[in-house]
Protein backbone atom coordinates (compact mmCIF):
# COMPACT_ATOMS: atom_id res chain seq x y z
CA UNK A 1 0.00 0.00 0.00
CA UNK A 2 1.38 3.55 -0.68
CA UNK A 3 2.55 5.52 2.27
CA UNK A 4 1.98 9.47 2.26
CA UNK A 5 4.54 11.44 4.39
CA UNK A 6 3.89 15.04 4.46
CA UNK A 7 7.82 15.95 4.34
CA UNK A 8 9.32 14.30 2.29
CA UNK A 9 13.65 15.62 1.94
CA UNK A 10 13.39 16.93 -1.75
CA UNK A 11 17.73 15.37 -1.48
CA UNK A 12 16.07 11.73 -1.44
CA UNK A 13 14.35 12.32 -5.04
CA UNK A 14 15.45 10.75 -8.02
CA UNK A 15 14.12 12.47 -11.18
CA UNK A 16 12.52 9.79 -13.79
CA UNK A 17 14.48 9.57 -17.20
CA UNK A 18 11.24 11.19 -19.48
CA UNK A 19 9.34 13.75 -18.91
CA UNK A 20 6.72 14.49 -21.36
CA UNK A 21 5.67 18.22 -20.18
CA UNK A 22 7.44 21.25 -20.31
CA UNK A 23 6.95 24.61 -18.70
CA UNK A 24 7.82 27.64 -20.27
CA UNK A 25 10.01 30.74 -18.19
CA UNK A 26 6.72 32.18 -17.43
CA UNK A 27 4.53 29.50 -16.86
CA UNK A 28 7.93 28.22 -14.13
CA UNK A 29 7.31 31.30 -12.54
CA UNK A 30 4.04 31.40 -12.15
CA UNK A 31 4.12 27.96 -10.37
CA UNK A 32 7.10 29.27 -8.15
CA UNK A 33 4.48 32.03 -6.93
CA UNK A 34 1.84 29.81 -6.31
CA UNK A 35 4.01 27.31 -4.10
CA UNK A 36 5.01 29.91 -2.33
CA UNK A 37 1.80 31.64 -1.97
CA UNK A 38 -0.38 27.95 -0.96
CA UNK A 39 2.40 25.59 -0.49
CA UNK A 40 2.88 22.33 -1.96
CA UNK A 41 -1.43 21.08 -1.89
CA UNK A 42 -0.76 18.38 -4.48
CA UNK A 43 1.77 15.40 -3.43
CA UNK A 44 4.44 14.42 -5.45
CA UNK A 45 4.59 10.76 -6.52
CA UNK A 46 7.94 8.31 -5.68
CA UNK A 47 7.81 5.07 -7.18
CA UNK A 48 9.38 1.86 -5.02
CA UNK A 49 12.39 2.00 -6.19
CA UNK A 50 12.60 5.85 -5.15
CA UNK A 51 12.19 7.13 -9.25
CA UNK A 52 9.97 10.64 -8.83
CA UNK A 53 7.00 9.46 -11.01
CA UNK A 54 5.26 12.48 -11.00
CA UNK A 55 5.79 15.88 -9.75
CA UNK A 56 9.15 17.23 -11.20
CA UNK A 57 7.87 20.96 -11.96
CA UNK A 58 7.06 20.75 -8.59
CA UNK A 59 10.39 19.79 -6.96
CA UNK A 60 12.03 21.83 -9.23
CA UNK A 61 10.16 25.02 -8.15
CA UNK A 62 10.28 24.33 -4.44
CA UNK A 63 13.93 23.67 -4.84
CA UNK A 64 14.40 26.92 -6.33
CA UNK A 65 12.12 28.96 -3.32
CA UNK A 66 15.10 26.99 -1.15
CA UNK A 67 12.03 24.62 0.40
CA UNK A 68 14.04 21.11 1.88
CA UNK A 69 10.84 18.93 2.12
CA UNK A 70 7.61 18.04 -0.16
CA UNK A 71 4.70 15.68 0.56
CA UNK A 72 4.71 12.63 -1.49
CA UNK A 73 3.29 9.71 -1.73
CA UNK A 74 5.62 6.77 -1.79
CA UNK A 75 4.30 3.71 -3.72
CA UNK A 76 4.61 0.20 -2.08
CA UNK A 77 5.55 -1.54 -5.14
CA UNK A 78 7.67 -1.74 -7.86
CA UNK A 79 5.71 0.59 -10.67
CA UNK A 80 6.41 -0.80 -14.00
CA UNK A 81 7.99 2.36 -16.43
CA UNK A 82 4.30 1.85 -18.71
CA UNK A 83 2.63 2.75 -15.44
CA UNK A 84 4.73 5.00 -14.41
CA UNK A 85 4.13 7.10 -17.88
CA UNK A 86 0.55 6.54 -16.66
CA UNK A 87 0.77 7.86 -13.36
CA UNK A 88 2.60 11.05 -14.85
CA UNK A 89 0.21 12.08 -17.35
CA UNK A 90 -2.69 11.32 -15.32
CA UNK A 91 -1.31 13.14 -12.46
CA UNK A 92 -0.47 16.24 -14.56
CA UNK A 93 -3.81 16.08 -16.42
CA UNK A 94 -6.38 18.83 -14.22
CA UNK A 95 -7.52 19.83 -17.19
CA UNK A 96 -9.50 16.51 -17.80
CA UNK A 97 -10.83 16.71 -14.35
CA UNK A 98 -14.96 16.81 -15.50
CA UNK A 99 -16.98 14.73 -12.68
CA UNK A 100 -17.68 16.43 -9.44
CA UNK A 101 -17.52 16.05 -6.26
CA UNK A 102 -18.17 16.93 -2.88
CA UNK A 103 -17.22 15.94 0.42
CA UNK A 104 -18.17 16.96 4.11
CA UNK A 105 -18.04 20.23 5.77
CA UNK A 106 -14.98 20.74 8.13
CA UNK A 107 -14.03 22.80 11.18
CA UNK A 108 -12.55 26.45 9.84
CA UNK A 109 -9.77 25.51 12.39
CA UNK A 110 -9.00 22.23 10.15
CA UNK A 111 -6.12 23.66 7.64
CA UNK A 112 -3.72 20.78 5.74
CA UNK A 113 -3.75 16.98 5.41
CA UNK A 114 -6.72 14.87 6.40
CA UNK A 115 -8.23 11.05 5.26
CA UNK A 116 -11.52 11.16 3.90
CA UNK A 117 -13.50 7.88 4.20
CA UNK A 118 -15.68 6.92 0.94
CA UNK A 119 -18.83 7.52 3.06
CA UNK A 120 -17.78 11.18 3.66
CA UNK A 121 -17.65 12.24 -0.42
CA UNK A 122 -20.78 12.39 -2.30
CA UNK A 123 -20.60 11.97 -6.20
CA UNK A 124 -22.55 15.37 -7.59
CA UNK A 125 -21.86 14.14 -11.51
CA UNK A 126 -19.70 11.86 -13.67
CA UNK A 127 -16.85 12.36 -16.36
CA UNK A 128 -14.28 11.02 -18.28
CA UNK A 129 -15.09 7.90 -17.96
CA UNK A 130 -11.55 6.64 -19.89
CA UNK A 131 -9.70 8.53 -17.54
CA UNK A 132 -11.20 7.33 -14.23
CA UNK A 133 -11.54 3.82 -15.76
CA UNK A 134 -7.30 4.49 -15.99
CA UNK A 135 -7.35 6.10 -12.72
CA UNK A 136 -9.43 2.93 -11.18
CA UNK A 137 -6.83 0.41 -12.68
CA UNK A 138 -3.61 2.00 -11.03
CA UNK A 139 -5.70 2.14 -7.57
CA UNK A 140 -6.81 -1.20 -7.61
CA UNK A 141 -3.14 -2.26 -8.73
CA UNK A 142 -0.99 0.05 -6.21
CA UNK A 143 -3.17 1.08 -4.08
CA UNK A 144 -4.51 5.10 -3.41
CA UNK A 145 -1.88 7.09 -5.11
CA UNK A 146 -3.68 10.46 -5.59
CA UNK A 147 -4.79 13.65 -3.12
CA UNK A 148 -8.03 16.15 -3.50
CA UNK A 149 -7.91 19.79 -2.77
CA UNK A 150 -11.45 20.52 -0.78
CA UNK A 151 -12.23 23.96 0.90
CA UNK A 152 -14.10 23.93 4.49
CA UNK A 153 -17.48 24.35 3.10
CA UNK A 154 -16.98 21.05 1.09
CA UNK A 155 -16.20 22.54 -2.34
CA UNK A 156 -13.34 20.31 -4.20
CA UNK A 157 -11.67 22.54 -6.44
CA UNK A 158 -9.08 19.69 -7.44
CA UNK A 159 -8.86 16.15 -8.84
CA UNK A 160 -12.54 15.37 -8.86
CA UNK A 161 -11.81 12.11 -11.66
CA UNK A 162 -9.68 10.72 -8.89
CA UNK A 163 -12.14 11.13 -5.78
CA UNK A 164 -14.95 8.86 -8.15
CA UNK A 165 -12.61 6.70 -8.93
CA UNK A 166 -11.98 6.35 -4.91
CA UNK A 167 -15.45 6.15 -3.98
CA UNK A 168 -16.52 3.44 -6.53
CA UNK A 169 -13.34 1.51 -5.34
CA UNK A 170 -14.11 2.42 -1.37
CA UNK A 171 -11.20 3.59 -0.96
CA UNK A 172 -10.06 6.40 1.44
CA UNK A 173 -8.65 9.83 0.18
CA UNK A 174 -6.21 12.03 0.81
CA UNK A 175 -7.36 15.47 1.34
CA UNK A 176 -5.88 18.89 1.45
CA UNK A 177 -8.04 21.25 3.37
CA UNK A 178 -8.06 25.31 3.02
CA UNK A 179 -10.96 27.83 3.70
CA UNK A 180 -13.15 28.94 1.41
CA UNK A 181 -11.16 32.38 0.27
CA UNK A 182 -7.62 30.47 -0.08
CA UNK A 183 -9.58 27.52 -2.45
CA UNK A 184 -11.27 30.64 -3.93
CA UNK A 185 -8.04 32.46 -5.05
CA UNK A 186 -6.03 29.11 -5.30
CA UNK A 187 -8.29 28.36 -8.26
CA UNK A 188 -7.49 31.59 -10.14
CA UNK A 189 -3.90 30.09 -10.39
CA UNK A 190 -5.14 26.74 -11.42
CA UNK A 191 -6.45 28.34 -14.45
CA UNK A 192 -3.41 28.88 -15.47
CA UNK A 193 -0.89 27.37 -17.71
CA UNK A 194 1.53 24.75 -16.05
CA UNK A 195 3.25 23.40 -18.65
CA UNK A 196 2.49 21.77 -22.20
CA UNK A 197 3.43 18.36 -23.60
CA UNK A 198 6.20 18.00 -25.09
CA UNK A 199 7.92 14.80 -26.79
CA UNK A 200 10.28 15.62 -28.62
CA UNK A 201 12.83 14.95 -25.19
CA UNK A 202 11.71 10.98 -25.62
CA UNK A 203 13.74 10.81 -28.46
CA UNK A 204 10.84 8.07 -30.31
CA UNK A 205 12.72 6.69 -33.11
CA UNK A 206 10.48 5.87 -36.82
CA UNK A 207 11.07 2.73 -36.41
CA UNK A 208 9.17 2.37 -33.38
CA UNK A 209 6.05 3.44 -35.26
CA UNK A 210 5.91 -0.02 -36.42
CA UNK A 211 3.77 -1.01 -33.28
CA UNK A 212 1.52 1.31 -34.23
CA UNK A 213 0.24 -0.18 -37.70
CA UNK A 214 -3.16 -1.50 -38.00
CA UNK A 215 -4.50 -5.13 -38.80
CA UNK A 216 -6.71 -4.91 -41.64
CA UNK A 217 -8.71 -7.47 -43.42
CA UNK A 218 -8.51 -10.41 -40.54
CA UNK A 219 -5.90 -8.71 -38.56
CA UNK A 220 -3.39 -11.61 -36.68
CA UNK A 221 -4.90 -10.07 -33.05
CA UNK A 222 -8.53 -10.72 -34.02
CA UNK A 223 -9.20 -7.57 -33.86
CA UNK A 224 -8.68 -5.57 -37.53
CA UNK A 225 -9.99 -2.71 -39.08
CA UNK A 226 -11.10 -1.48 -42.15
CA UNK A 227 -9.67 0.84 -43.77
CA UNK A 228 -11.43 4.09 -44.80
CA UNK A 229 -9.04 5.05 -47.37
CA UNK A 230 -9.38 1.75 -49.44
CA UNK A 231 -12.83 1.53 -48.74
CA UNK A 232 -14.23 4.87 -49.45
CA UNK A 233 -11.86 5.83 -51.85
CA UNK A 234 -9.70 3.75 -53.53
CA UNK A 235 -11.79 0.57 -54.47
CA UNK A 236 -14.58 1.94 -55.58
CA UNK A 237 -12.60 3.94 -58.01
CA UNK A 238 -9.64 2.12 -59.24
CA UNK A 239 -9.53 0.67 -62.82
CA UNK A 240 -6.87 -2.22 -63.83
CA UNK A 241 -5.59 -0.07 -66.25
CA UNK A 242 -4.18 2.48 -63.57
CA UNK A 243 -0.98 1.59 -61.40
CA UNK A 244 -1.01 2.35 -58.00
CA UNK A 245 1.44 2.16 -54.90
CA UNK A 246 0.81 2.39 -51.37
CA UNK A 247 3.77 4.18 -49.40
CA UNK A 248 3.88 2.90 -45.85
CA UNK A 249 1.99 0.08 -46.56
CA UNK A 250 2.16 -1.87 -42.84
CA UNK A 251 1.35 -4.97 -43.07
CA UNK A 252 -0.12 -4.39 -46.82
CA UNK A 253 -3.41 -6.15 -46.09
CA UNK A 254 -5.32 -4.52 -49.17
CA UNK A 255 -2.94 -3.87 -51.62
CA UNK A 256 -1.65 -7.66 -51.34
CA UNK A 257 -5.63 -7.69 -51.75
CA UNK A 258 -5.68 -6.04 -55.37
CA UNK A 259 -2.60 -7.16 -56.40
CA UNK A 260 -3.99 -11.06 -56.52
CA UNK A 261 -7.25 -9.67 -57.42
CA UNK A 262 -4.72 -8.51 -61.18
CA UNK A 263 -4.17 -5.14 -60.05
CA UNK A 264 -0.42 -3.13 -61.06
CA UNK A 265 -0.09 -3.06 -57.41
CA UNK A 266 3.28 -2.13 -55.52
CA UNK A 267 3.65 -0.90 -52.03
CA UNK A 268 6.66 0.29 -50.02
CA UNK A 269 7.22 -0.57 -46.27
CA UNK A 270 10.55 0.53 -43.90
CA UNK A 271 9.34 -1.23 -41.29
CA UNK A 272 8.27 -4.58 -41.87
CA UNK A 273 7.63 -6.98 -39.22
CA UNK A 274 9.90 -10.44 -39.53
CA UNK A 275 6.90 -13.31 -39.89
CA UNK A 276 6.80 -15.01 -36.90
CA UNK A 277 8.14 -12.39 -34.60
CA UNK A 278 6.67 -9.45 -32.29
CA UNK A 279 8.75 -6.68 -32.90
CA UNK A 280 11.41 -7.46 -35.12
CA UNK A 281 11.94 -6.08 -38.36
CA UNK A 282 12.65 -7.44 -41.92
CA UNK A 283 14.85 -5.43 -43.36
CA UNK A 284 15.66 -7.52 -46.50
CA UNK A 285 11.65 -7.37 -47.61
CA UNK A 286 12.08 -3.59 -47.41
CA UNK A 287 15.13 -3.92 -49.77
CA UNK A 288 12.66 -6.34 -51.92
CA UNK A 289 10.35 -3.26 -52.21
CA UNK A 290 12.82 -0.39 -52.83
CA UNK A 291 14.00 -2.68 -55.85
CA UNK A 292 10.52 -3.57 -56.94
CA UNK A 293 9.77 0.83 -57.03
CA UNK A 294 13.28 1.38 -58.70
CA UNK A 295 12.34 -1.25 -62.00
CA UNK A 296 8.80 0.07 -62.12
CA UNK A 297 9.68 3.58 -61.94
CA UNK A 298 12.44 3.20 -64.30
CA UNK A 299 9.65 1.71 -66.94
CA UNK A 300 6.52 3.15 -66.42
CA UNK A 301 7.09 6.39 -64.52
CA UNK A 302 5.06 7.78 -61.37
CA UNK A 303 1.96 5.81 -60.73
CA UNK A 304 -2.03 7.05 -61.48
CA UNK A 305 -2.71 6.26 -58.19
CA UNK A 306 -1.07 6.83 -54.62
CA UNK A 307 -2.15 5.81 -50.97
CA UNK A 308 -1.24 6.97 -47.85
CA UNK A 309 -3.24 5.20 -45.15
CA UNK A 310 -2.85 5.77 -41.72
CA UNK A 311 0.67 7.36 -42.03
CA UNK A 312 0.69 11.04 -41.61
CA UNK A 313 -0.70 10.37 -38.16
CA UNK A 314 2.31 8.01 -37.34
CA UNK A 315 5.39 10.16 -37.95
CA UNK A 316 7.08 11.23 -35.43
CA UNK A 317 7.99 14.81 -35.97
CA UNK A 318 7.26 17.96 -38.44
CA UNK A 319 10.04 16.73 -40.76
CA UNK A 320 9.51 13.64 -40.71
CA UNK A 321 5.86 14.33 -42.33
CA UNK A 322 7.46 16.59 -44.56
CA UNK A 323 9.64 13.72 -46.01
CA UNK A 324 6.56 11.61 -46.30
CA UNK A 325 4.51 14.05 -48.46
CA UNK A 326 7.34 15.19 -50.91
CA UNK A 327 7.64 11.59 -51.29
CA UNK A 328 4.34 11.17 -52.40
CA UNK A 329 4.15 14.07 -53.96
CA UNK A 330 7.04 12.49 -55.99
CA UNK A 331 5.68 9.70 -56.64
CA UNK A 332 2.29 11.40 -58.15
CA UNK A 333 1.87 11.23 -61.82
CA UNK A 334 1.07 14.67 -62.97
CA UNK A 335 -2.81 13.65 -63.84
CA UNK A 336 -2.68 10.47 -60.99
CA UNK A 337 -4.56 11.34 -57.58
CA UNK A 338 -3.46 10.95 -53.94
CA UNK A 339 -5.30 9.52 -51.33
CA UNK A 340 -4.34 9.63 -47.61
CA UNK A 341 -6.38 9.47 -43.95
CA UNK A 342 -5.67 10.22 -40.29
CA UNK A 343 -6.86 10.42 -37.25
CA UNK A 344 -9.30 13.26 -36.39
CA UNK A 345 -8.32 15.76 -33.40
CA UNK A 346 -12.45 15.09 -32.36
CA UNK A 347 -11.24 11.41 -31.55
CA UNK A 348 -9.44 12.78 -28.39
CA UNK A 349 -12.17 14.31 -26.97
CA UNK A 350 -14.72 11.22 -27.80
CA UNK A 351 -11.79 8.34 -26.69
CA UNK A 352 -11.38 10.54 -23.28
CA UNK A 353 -15.00 11.21 -22.43
CA UNK A 354 -15.22 6.62 -22.71
CA UNK A 355 -16.88 6.14 -25.98
CA UNK A 356 -16.55 2.06 -25.95
CA UNK A 357 -16.79 -0.65 -28.45
CA UNK A 358 -16.36 -4.53 -28.55
CA UNK A 359 -16.01 -5.99 -25.52
CA UNK A 360 -16.83 -2.91 -23.33
CA UNK A 361 -13.16 -1.51 -23.64
CA UNK A 362 -12.30 2.12 -24.52
CA UNK A 363 -10.77 2.50 -27.65
CA UNK A 364 -7.10 2.58 -27.47
CA UNK A 365 -5.00 4.34 -24.54
CA UNK A 366 -5.80 7.92 -23.36
CA UNK A 367 -4.29 10.70 -25.59
CA UNK A 368 -2.72 13.98 -24.47
CA UNK A 369 -1.59 15.98 -27.12
CA UNK A 370 0.88 18.81 -27.50
CA UNK A 371 0.59 22.17 -29.27
CA UNK A 372 1.55 20.33 -32.57
CA UNK A 373 -1.10 17.56 -32.37
CA UNK A 374 1.36 15.08 -31.44
CA UNK A 375 0.93 12.41 -28.35
CA UNK A 376 2.92 9.43 -27.34
CA UNK A 377 2.03 6.52 -25.51
CA UNK A 378 4.45 3.58 -23.39
CA UNK A 379 3.76 0.38 -25.08
CA UNK A 380 5.81 -3.32 -25.27
CA UNK A 381 8.93 -1.30 -23.55
CA UNK A 382 8.77 1.69 -26.24
CA UNK A 383 7.91 5.03 -27.10
CA UNK A 384 5.19 5.59 -29.65
CA UNK A 385 3.78 8.51 -31.27
CA UNK A 386 0.58 9.66 -32.90
CA UNK A 387 -0.24 12.81 -34.19
CA UNK A 388 -4.19 14.61 -35.28
CA UNK A 389 -5.43 16.60 -37.14
CA UNK A 390 -8.67 18.78 -37.74
CA UNK A 391 -9.93 19.52 -41.26
CA UNK A 392 -8.85 22.89 -41.30
CA UNK A 393 -4.72 21.92 -40.44
CA UNK A 394 -4.96 18.92 -42.68
CA UNK A 395 -6.18 20.55 -45.62
CA UNK A 396 -3.67 23.71 -44.97
CA UNK A 397 -0.91 20.53 -44.70
CA UNK A 398 -1.73 19.35 -48.14
CA UNK A 399 -2.02 22.46 -50.36
CA UNK A 400 1.87 22.79 -49.68
CA UNK A 401 1.56 19.49 -52.01
CA UNK A 402 -1.01 19.24 -54.03
CA UNK A 403 -2.90 21.93 -56.19
CA UNK A 404 -6.33 20.22 -55.47
CA UNK A 405 -7.56 19.36 -51.92
CA UNK A 406 -11.10 17.69 -51.19
CA UNK A 407 -11.88 16.92 -47.70
CA UNK A 408 -13.45 13.13 -48.34
CA UNK A 409 -15.18 11.33 -45.22
CA UNK A 410 -15.22 12.92 -41.93
CA UNK A 411 -16.41 10.89 -39.33
CA UNK A 412 -15.16 12.83 -36.36
CA UNK A 413 -13.00 9.64 -35.56
CA UNK A 414 -10.97 9.92 -39.23
CA UNK A 415 -10.29 12.36 -42.15
CA UNK A 416 -10.07 10.83 -45.28
CA UNK A 417 -8.62 13.43 -48.20
CA UNK A 418 -8.15 13.41 -52.39
CA UNK A 419 -5.42 15.03 -53.93
CA UNK A 420 -4.50 15.67 -57.47
CA UNK A 421 -1.77 18.18 -59.24
CA UNK A 422 1.40 17.50 -57.61
CA UNK A 423 3.10 21.05 -57.02
CA UNK A 424 7.03 21.69 -57.48
CA UNK A 425 9.07 21.05 -55.04
CA UNK A 426 12.14 21.99 -54.68
CA UNK A 427 15.31 19.61 -55.56
CA UNK A 428 17.39 20.48 -52.41
CA UNK A 429 14.21 19.78 -50.53
CA UNK A 430 12.77 16.50 -52.80
CA UNK A 431 16.36 15.14 -52.68
CA UNK A 432 16.39 15.44 -48.93
CA UNK A 433 13.13 13.64 -48.10
CA UNK A 434 13.92 10.42 -50.69
CA UNK A 435 16.94 10.10 -49.31
CA UNK A 436 15.60 10.04 -45.63
CA UNK A 437 12.30 8.09 -46.40
CA UNK A 438 13.78 5.18 -49.07
CA UNK A 439 16.57 5.06 -46.00
CA UNK A 440 15.10 4.97 -42.79
CA UNK A 441 17.38 4.61 -39.68
CA UNK A 442 16.88 0.66 -37.39
CA UNK A 443 17.99 -0.04 -34.73
CA UNK A 444 21.85 0.45 -33.88
CA UNK A 445 21.72 3.35 -36.31
CA UNK A 446 21.82 0.86 -39.44
CA UNK A 447 20.49 2.04 -42.98
CA UNK A 448 20.64 -0.33 -45.76
CA UNK A 449 21.93 2.23 -48.14
CA UNK A 450 19.96 0.42 -50.69
CA UNK A 451 18.33 3.60 -51.97
CA UNK A 452 20.11 5.13 -54.68
CA UNK A 453 18.97 3.99 -57.86
CA UNK A 454 15.42 4.35 -56.90
CA UNK A 455 16.08 8.05 -55.38
CA UNK A 456 17.27 9.17 -59.00
CA UNK A 457 15.01 7.39 -61.25
CA UNK A 458 12.38 9.48 -59.40
CA UNK A 459 14.69 12.93 -59.11
CA UNK A 460 14.48 12.49 -62.99
CA UNK A 461 10.78 11.76 -63.09
CA UNK A 462 9.96 14.46 -61.13
CA UNK A 463 12.30 16.83 -63.47
CA UNK A 464 10.16 15.89 -66.44
CA UNK A 465 6.78 15.96 -64.75
CA UNK A 466 7.60 19.41 -63.31
CA UNK A 467 8.71 21.28 -66.74
CA UNK A 468 5.23 20.48 -68.36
Amino acid sequence: MPEFVAEYPLARLKPAPYNPRRLSDDAFGRLKQSLDLFGCVKPVIVNGNGILVAGHQRTKSLKALDVTTVPAILLGAHVTTQDEVQFNLLHNSVETDGSRVTVTVADESVHGWEWLTSDEITVQARDSAAVRSEISRLITRYGPWGSIVADHAGRVILNNDYAVSAVDLRKDVLCYRVSVQEADELLVWLEGEYGVYDYTQLGIKPYNQHWCQMHRLGGDDGDSAKSAVYVKHVLPTLKKSQRIVDFGAGEAAYITMLKEQGYDAHWYEPHVKAKGTQNALDVAATVAHIRDLQRDVRANGQYDVVVLDSVINSITSLEFEEHVLITCNTLCADDGVFFTGTRHMKSISKRNSGRKYRNNRYRRALEFVDENGFSATFRAGVWTMQRFHTRESLTALLRRYFGEVRIGVDTGGSLTVECRRPLPVSPERRRAALEAEFNMEYPGEYRHNRHKPLVEALIRACAERDQK
